[in-house]
């Protein structure tokens, strides 16, 4: 796993701005529909700052779902990460143990399924 080449936020997230739509259909866009998409976009904008700040540091982000609750508890002061409701942790690749590489590969798999 190179730190250049990872990333947690799927292809072509840009392609799909919503902030255009209520703009282009004012009266017929459903609002709670809109919301969702506004809160996905910004979401991933948020990410892929975060994600960038990591690397100039050496870090990757860790999701939540890949670190065990006692690691997480160790490195929850310093390193954790919170967008939306989701936390992340600042890990370095070599700080990895093999469950979380492999999580984490899991992790990033289904991303790019549903990207």
């Amino acid at each position: 796993m190179n730190i250049e080449e990872f990333t947690l936020i799927p292809k072509g997230y840009k392609n799909k701005d919503p902030r255009t739509l209520l703009y282009l259909y004012p009266n017929s866009i459903n609002i709670v529909a809109y919301a969702k998409k506004m809160q996905e976009f910004s979401f991933y904008q948020s990410l892929e700052i975060a994600q960038d700040l990591a690397k100039r540091q050496g870090f990757i982000l860790l999701p939540w779902d890949c670190i065990h609750w006692q690691r997480a508890k160790q490195y929850g002061i310093d390193r954790k990460i919170k967008i939306g409701r989701k936390s992340f942790f600042m890990m370095k690749i070599n700080e990895l143990t093999k469950k979380e590489t492999l999580k984490l590969e899991l992790y990033i798999d289904q991303i790019n399924q549903a990207g």
